[in-house]
């Protein structure tokens, strides 16, 4: 994983198996790409197997967060006998930098991708300067 360029955005990330209640849980820090149009950041996560209902984003002036949680209790084909794929709690935070609207941040997902989309303020636009 390679940063080309300094941006507004930097990724903070740790996996780990903690124990519970009921056996093991598994924090899924999830892949992410950055990619960076004239308009936005745009911050796409692997998050398979999951349903948008249950995955969060929140945002505040320093952090971007994405969570949810998966659980494998059995399906409409009948008990679960054997769970290899386990708990899973998927956790990832990006640090924010200045010049991102809070406000116009919105997610989709689709396909176990989700997409963040942090548009840029004005003030951080490029733009093309006329020569007199």
């Amino acid at each position: 994983m390679e940063n080309k360029k300094n941006t507004a955005v930097v990724r903070a990330c740790c996996n780990a198996m903690i124990p519970g209640a009921e056996g093991f849980e598994m924090i899924v820090c999830p892949a992410a790409d950055i990619y960076e149009t004239q308009d936005a950041f745009i911050v796409e996560l692997d998050m398979p197997g999951l349903n948008k209902e249950s995955i969060t984003v929140t945002a505040d002036a320093r952090i971007l967060s994405v969570s949810s949680a998966q659980t494998n209790e059995g399906t409409e084909n009948g008990e679960l006998l054997v769970n290899e794929i386990g708990k899973k709690r998927y956790q990832r935070e990006f640090h924010l930098g200045t010049g991102i609207k809070l406000g116009e941040i919105h997610a989709e997902y689709c396909d176990g991708v989700l997409l963040v989309t942090l548009p840029k303020a004005d003030e951080v636009k490029a733009r093309q300067i006329n020569i007199q």
